[in-house]
């Protein structure tokens, strides 16, 4: 059972736009959602983040989402750390980020075999193959 509260989500939906600031091309950290789905689905991936994440929010609770930053920094960097990872891959999840970084998600890519040697396709060596192996055993040299 989770332990993300509401006031949890709100405090992290402020942290997130200290963390991940918009421009003019780029969306905020709330601007994701990062608060709603997108928590759950990475708590979802990684369990192992929400006690770092429970323990810097609810440590930071009433105060201004800078002085939160700020305290944990300095206080309980694993917490920090663990959130700031959740903010970050929280982000890049989203497809209008992902579109306006030119990232199009992970893609199959397959490689192409190797064309066959012209020297094995034109039969050239069925007849050594054919044959079988020839070979000289070595005499012991005990």
């Amino acid at each position: 059972m989770s332990q993300i509260t509401p006031a949890l989500r709100k405090a992290f939906r402020n942290l997130a736009d200290i963390m991940i600031p918009g421009t003019d091309t780029m969306p905020r950290g709330s601007d994701v959602t990062l608060h709603e789905d997108v928590l759950d689905r990475i708590m979802e991936l990684r369990p192992d983040l929400e006690e770092g994440f429970v323990r810097g929010m609810t440590a930071i609770a009433g105060m201004s989402a800078a002085e939160g930053k700020e305290h944990l920094k300095q206080n309980d960097k694993t917490a920090y750390y663990d959130i700031g990872l959740i903010a970050a891959s929280g982000y890049y999840m989203d497809p209008r980020v992902r579109e306006a970084i030119g990232y199009p998600g992970q893609v199959s890519n397959p490689k192409k075999p190797a064309p066959v040697p012209e020297y094995i396709a034109n039969g050239m060596l069925k007849r050594v193959i054919d044959r079988g192996s020839i070979y000289r055993p070595t005499p012991d040299t005990d």
